[in-house]
């Protein structure tokens, strides 16, 4: 018995390839590993953790999670309780999906409540038809926002460590923001008082110089040209090369006809399609972008494949076989958008007018900002950025009677019963929370989450709003959190940023850190930072409405201990060299599962296809007194067509009271 009374947790048994790797080192995710060391891949799903529970809620305060081994460990402070996709919020939507909840329904505890607007989902969508109704309400009318995690926010949450007394962020998924100046976005910065200028941390005095990404997406993802960037190959034989684009990939051990298509890809400007904007749109529509870029351009099929992972990680998470080729003009406003390099005009230059950069936490930051805005309670301190940003949730002031925006977080919509043809009527919504069905009524529904759950949820869908919502099929992508106690061998290699093809991920960076207030965590080789991946897990050959569906199994059955055994392997392979043990430089690893964190607009995803009109365009009709508003609605999933779609979706909903 422990010194608790408690039995001691059992040790796990760790094979030497595993013990070599450091994962019998005592980091800060260590009781965790005893408890996800009891079995792995699919069996972990049903395995208990005791431990885990009492671990984490010591890290987490009186928010004490009940970590799952499948989840993982969190982190510290209020979002260790919400990396990602825990196994109690996937447990929920599956429960959706296999209607589990309808013959229960009619048992659900009728809470009494009714609302002018309930919002489900409180992503970047959700927060802004909320402000909308705020602002244009004058906060005299009351809404709901009902989010499934346990934490406001979709994916703009951070992971934290506190590794040697430094307190650390990294971004959960959301990530890469300018400051806004215009349109809904521009309003909502000013109203909300987000700062437009940024501090920066920089390597102290007698440190060599480097450049580093000030967020994860553009840099590392999209634009990796600058001399910080180190690309690694480990054929013929393991070896590193130095921004390789800029230097017209010399020294890598690609044959020379895919390095001579690789640099038409990046560089070469096509002339502009003969015809009308709208019409060179609709044609590509028509293709996939692997379609195009194989049949068109006539490039090497490998270009294709190289650019797989940049687009499963940087928008997507289906490859170029399954992507319409509209969505990078769109992403790139490029002509042709061959001339990837040219076109961006993009670098990790602080300096520059057009910043592209990352709060601490990804796009946390600005989603910590709305949500003060619309609850002033939620967040301890001042209305200051920096109190904002740095202070601790109150959850207990989340869901107080009387507030204009009360969030109820940790709630399932599972249920969703109105009469479309009678708008007058309220709508009767059912959630699961804590296993227990409860409802209110809402005058307005703005469905601010994703079809994928609609279309079970919603009751009496018209075959066109049904067919509609099946055209967004979902991809998963898996973020992680790498808290590094030293960063010395990144250093010696001369790299802030890394990439690669095979093995675990494909890129890698640290970031130089912004400072807000008393957050200011040290930029110098021998003191802790954090190593970021965004990795998508699908594979070529499924068609399009199924590359999702792999890739999330995937995801689902890999357990902890593996993703942390391939993690260790990928590092030690590619930084060995250079002096890195995973025993002493690993401080904390933290997996973000998100197992529909993108849609992947497919061939016909803008335009329609045998003559229909687009999905898109038929759920940006209302149904009833249920309006829609959803980044994928723009096929692309990022905070700004977020914001836009929110937007519209509460300003339908206002004119129907």
């Amino acid at each position: 018995m422990s010194e608790t009374g408690e039995s001691p947790v059992p040790q796990p048994t760790l094979s030497a390839e595993e013990r070599e790797l450091g994962m019998d080192s005592d980091i800060t995710r260590r009781d965790f590993l005893n408890a996800v060391a009891l079995g792995t891949g699919v069996a972990l799903l049903g395995a208990a953790a005791p431990s885990v529970a009492r671990a984490a809620g010591a890290a987490a305060g009186s928010q004490a999670p009940a970590f799952h081994p499948w989840t993982g460990y969190g982190g510290v402070g209020d979002y260790a309780i919400s990396n990602g996709n825990t196994w109690e919020v996937v447990n929920a939507g599956h429960g959706i999906r296999d209607n589990l909840y309808q013959q229960r329904i009619a048992s659900a505890t009728d809470t009494g409540e009714t609302y002018d607007l309930v919002i489900v989902g409180g992503g970047f969508a959700g927060v802004t038809a909320a402000f909308r109704f705020l602002k244009e309400t004058k906060r005299q009318r009351q809404c709901l926002m009902l989010e499934n995690h346990p934490i406001i926010g979709g994916e703009a949450k951070r992971n934290e460590f506190l590794v040697r007394g430094v307190r650390l962020m990294g971004p959960q998924g959301s990530n890469g923001m300018r400051a806004q100046t215009s349109g809904v976005f521009g309003e909502i910065w000013q109203d909300v008082g987000l700062p437009t200028h940024y501090e920066f941390g920089d390597l102290p005095p007698g440190r060599k110089r480097m450049e580093f990404p000030l967020e994860h997406y553009f840099p590392q993802l999209w634009w990796d040209n600058f001399e910080n960037n180190g690309y690694y190959f480990d054929s013929p034989k393991p070896h590193w090369v130095t921004n390789p684009f800029a230097h017209r990939l010399e020294g890598t051990p690609w044959p020379e006809e895919v390095r001579r298509d690789l640099l038409r890809w990046r560089e070469q400007p096509i002339a502009p399609f003969q015809g009308d904007d709208e019409s060179y749109r609709r044609w590509l529509d028509t293709m996939s972008y692997d379609e195009y870029v194989t049949k068109h351009l006539k490039l090497h099929p490998e270009v294709s494949r190289f650019v797989d992972p940049i687009i499963q990680a940087g928008w997507a998470g289906a490859g170029a076989d399954c992507v319409t080729a509209v969505t990078p003009t769109r992403l790139f406003r490029a002509d042709g958008f061959i001339g990837l390099g040219q076109h961006l005009g993009l670098a990790p230059n602080r300096a520059s007018k057009n910043l592209v950069f990352s709060f601490p936490g990804g796009n946390d930051g600005a989603m910590r900002a709305i949500v003060k805005w619309l609850n002033p309670e939620v967040i301890e301190g001042s209305t200051s950025f920096p109190d904002v940003h740095n202070g601790r949730i109150r959850f207990e002031a989340m869901d107080r009677p009387n507030t204009p925006c009360r969030m109820r977080a940790g709630a399932t919509v599972v249920h969703v019963a109105h009469d479309p043809e009678k708008k007058g009527q309220p709508a009767v919504i059912t959630y699961v929370k804590g296993e227990k069905l409860y409802s209110v009524r809402a005058r307005t529904v703005v469905w601010a989450g994703a079809s994928w759950s609609a279309r079970h949820a919603i009751q009496r869908l018209p075959a066109e709003y049904s067919a509609a919502m099946e055209s967004f099929p979902r991809a998963p992508i898996l973020s992680v959190n790498l808290a590094l106690d030293n960063w010395r061998a990144l250093y010696q290699l001369g790299y802030s940023s890394m990439s690669w093809r095979g093995g675990f991920g494909f890129t890698a960076s640290i970031r130089a850190p912004m400072y807000i207030g008393d957050y200011r965590p040290p930029l110098d080789p021998d003191q802790p930072t954090v190593l970021t991946f965004y990795t998508g897990l699908a594979d070529r050959g499924s068609p399009p409405p199924e590359q999702g569906k792999v890739a999330r199994a995937k995801l689902f059955a890999t357990s902890y201990r593996e993703y942390e055994t391939q993690i260790r392997q990928q590092l030690v392979k590619m930084l060995g060299m250079a002096g890195f043990d995973p025993k002493r430089d690993i401080a904390g690893i933290v997996l973000n599962r998100w197992g529909h964190a993108y849609v992947y607009a497919a061939p016909g995803f803008y335009y329609g296809v045998n003559g229909k009109p687009a999905p898109s365009d038929v759920l940006r009709q209302p149904l009833g007194n249920v309006t829609f508003g959803h980044s994928e609605l723009a096929g692309l999933q990022s905070a700004g067509p977020a914001v836009a779609e929110g937007n519209r979706a509460a300003t339908q909903a206002l004119a129907m009271l």
